[in-house]
């Protein structure tokens, strides 16, 4: 149930502060409801979708339980565990950013992509929160460098990507390495084999479902577009060329991503393609160039898809339709996060025109002819 008392008064000076400079007068209902059972230790699984201020909901009550730990050598309180390196940067900029105003508490980012001694240099002092990918944690904790002997919270975020990247046994496994903690889930989903994996993980948890704060809420204007298909090209290249700022486009492989991008190159666009088979590193520095607005338009596969933070981002462009519901909708969440007024745009040929009727179903909003 959600507590409608629970208000940013109940935080911590700091936390005020923090949330204060970011503008954030207001809890989301995520956050009203995962909270509170966070902050009294409880084990909980959470089915929230995106855009729902689920990474708030749980670096609120983690950050405000810490106490920190002096000048020496720091050793990990809390884990967060998330698929990519991309979402574990964009976790660790919202810890930091929650910590504008507290001092003495350490955060890190350990992921692959990176030279592991230098990694591990770094890594020397310790850190009160570590936000790490599975893979490279268990690399760290067989090295000895991460120490879980005062860890006593587990933050596992978007554990369906975990499952259906297959990293959810190494998961299992990272758990097994701590002492008594208190695991926290977040998921967008919740398909069957996941519910098995929690059953290793959570003791008595707080299942919490938010069904309200859907992308309809977001200010975000849905459009669908019929192409025929040799025009497809040339009518996202219009769309791209009209916009005031660089816009996404979702592909369905990567591939596909790959020739959209070079093709709209060839249309007097500056663009990028981006997928999970690249280098992590050329990976990165594409975001980073797209968020420093030196391309037009950035190609991606469902890679994008989840957890990552576009701030000026307007406009998303669906190139291929979504293989599922919840796909799309995390797909359309990525323009969600600037609060302002947002556009999506379908591109269907005619053969794809039985899907407005499935977008308005999974959407539960009008889907306008553009």
């Amino acid at each position: 149930m959600i507590n409608e008392e629970l208000t940013l008064s109940a935080f911590s000076q700091g936390i005020q502060d923090a949330l204060a400079h970011l503008n954030i007068t207001v809890l989301t209902d995520t956050q009203k409801e995962v909270i509170p059972a966070m902050m009294d230790g409880r084990d909980v699984i959470v089915k929230a979708a995106t855009a729902s201020g689920k990474t708030f909901s749980y670096l609120i009550p983690v950050l405000e339980r810490m106490e920190p730990q002096g000048k020496g050598k720091h050793f990990p309180v809390c884990l967060i565990l998330v698929p990519t390196r991309e979402l574990a940067l964009q976790t660790a900029s919202a810890a930091r950013s929650l910590l504008y105003k507290t001092e003495g508490i350490r955060t890190a980012v350990l992921c692959g992509g990176e030279d592991m001694n230098r990694q591990v240099k770094m890594f020397s002092k310790g850190a009160d929160l570590v936000i790490a990918t599975p893979a490279r944690l268990l690399d760290h904790i067989r090295r000895h460098t991460f120490k879980p002997k005062m860890c006593s919270m587990l933050v596992i975020d978007e554990a369906d990507v975990m499952v259906s990247m297959g990293f959810f046994e190494d998961v299992i496994q990272i758990s097994q390495f701590l002492n008594e903690h208190q695991t926290a889930l977040f998921s967008a989903t919740y398909p069957e084999e996941l519910q098995k994996q929690c059953a290793l993980l959570c003791t008595q948890p707080v299942m919490i479902e938010i069904k309200e704060e859907t992308v309809h809420e977001q200010k975000i204007d849905v459009f669908y577009q019929m192409v025929p298909a040799n025009r497809k090209l040339d009518t996202a290249a219009s769309l791209i060329h009209k916009a005031d700022n660089p816009v996404l486009v979702f592909c369905r492989t990567r591939d596909g991503a790959s020739f959209v991008s070079n093709e709209l190159a060839k249309r007097n666009l500056k663009t990028a393609a981006v997928h999970s088979e690249m280098n992590p590193k050329v990976r990165r520095q594409i975001m980073q160039d797209f968020r420093n607005g030196k391309y037009d338009a950035l190609c991606a596969t469902g890679v994008l898809g989840r957890g990552i933070d576009i701030p000026f981002l307007n406009l998303v462009i669906l190139y291929d339709f979504p293989e599922n519901a919840q796909e799309t909708i995390h797909r359309i969440g990525r323009v969600s996060r600037n609060r302002n007024a947002s556009k999506v745009i379908f591109l269907l040929t005619p053969s794809e025109k039985r899907y407005i009727d499935t977008l308005k179903k999974i959407l539960n909003q009008t889907v306008s002819l553009l």
